[in-house]
């Protein structure tokens, strides 16, 4: 009986890990997309004139 909790409790927390790991990786990749777009946009900016 206890080895079956145990599993039982093992195998609900590798879900919520997963899950967490999932989100924090959507999370980052939005936020490198964000970075990048911003990057490019600071590039065509500065190509028009628009730094000093």
């Amino acid at each position: 009986m206890l080895d079956k909790d145990k599993d039982v409790v093992k195998e609900a927390l590798q879900e919520w890990l997963d899950k967490q790991f999932a989100t924090f990786g959507k999370w980052t990749l939005s936020g490198l997309m964000a970075l990048a777009f911003a990057g490019l946009v600071y590039l065509a900016l500065s190509g028009q004139g628009w730094h000093k």
